[in-house]
């Protein structure tokens, strides 16, 4: 069976340029040459995408590639004490305490917030983006109002593609590599085994990768092993955007 696949390069941000081109390089090589690139605007509050030409031209190459940039978040980072429901809470708890922004943002805040990472975009000459993944997939149900009055269509959570226009959602089985701790990612490999054996059958999967962490591990090689094989099997490179539109396999 062949379907499509997503990969998905988290944080892409200044600090991580050195890591996201490296990323490019590699599964350029693999023949993986359209992305969704998740871009923070202002990661920490201290690195405004405008102000970071060579990333800036990068993504406006990778852009006319056809990639996909997606708003991931504004600044990646807590802004305060944990809203939303208690599973929620939990997990921003205990897999991304420091980078849960939107589980930490009450309604006037967020779309504040939200505008403000449009207009760094903009301010960057960079097409807006009308896809949203929060941070750590951590999003409050009760934001999502806001999201769609800020302009964004498309929400991506870890297994799913919100559109926001309407009532369509797609689950999208997605494995990957999240740079985290040693705990965490041992974590991640076992839940990529079991999301594995349901990828396979599934039309669409997703692969996602971080620049943290180390990118020599054996944890990263399986990820990029994984893209490998979806490439050899004839598997097709798409886009969240591709996805959401209906666009036809080629």
């Amino acid at each position: 069976m062949t379907g499509r696949f997503i990969v998905s390069l988290h944080d892409v941000a200044p600090p991580f340029e050195a890591e996201i081109r490296a990323q490019l390089e590699r599964l350029a090589g693999l023949g993986v040459r359209r992305c969704a690139l998740h871009v923070v605007p202002n990661w920490h509050g201290a690195n405004p995408l405008p102000e970071s030409r060579s990333l800036v031209d990068l993504l406006c190459r990778q852009r006319a590639a056809g990639s996909e940039l997606v708003m991931h978040g504004v600044e990646h980072r807590r802004h305060g004490p944990l809203r939303g429901p208690g599973t929620l809470r939990l997990r921003a708890s205990l897999f991304a305490g420091s980078a849960s922004e939107f589980v930490t943002l009450g309604t006037a805040d967020a779309l504040h917030r939200i505008r403000q990472g449009r207009a760094l975009f903009e301010e960057a000459r960079l097409e807006t983006p009308s896809a949203f993944c929060a941070p750590g997939w951590l999003l409050d149900p009760a934001l999502l109002p806001v999201l769609v009055e800020g302009g964004i269509e498309h929400v991506i959570g870890m297994f799913s593609l919100h559109d926001t226009r309407g009532p369509r959602r797609y689950v999208l089985p997605a494995i990957g590599y999240m740079g985290a701790s040693p705990l965490h990612e041992a974590g991640i490999v076992m839940l990529n085994v079991l999301v594995h054996s349901v990828s396979r059958r599934a039309a669409t999967t997703v692969i996602y990768l971080h620049p943290q962490g180390n990118q020599k591990s054996r944890a990263v090689q399986r990820v990029f092993d994984h893209v490998a094989r979806l490439v050899e099997a004839g598997w097709q490179c798409e886009t969240y955007e591709a996805i959401a539109a209906g666009r036809p396999v080629a």
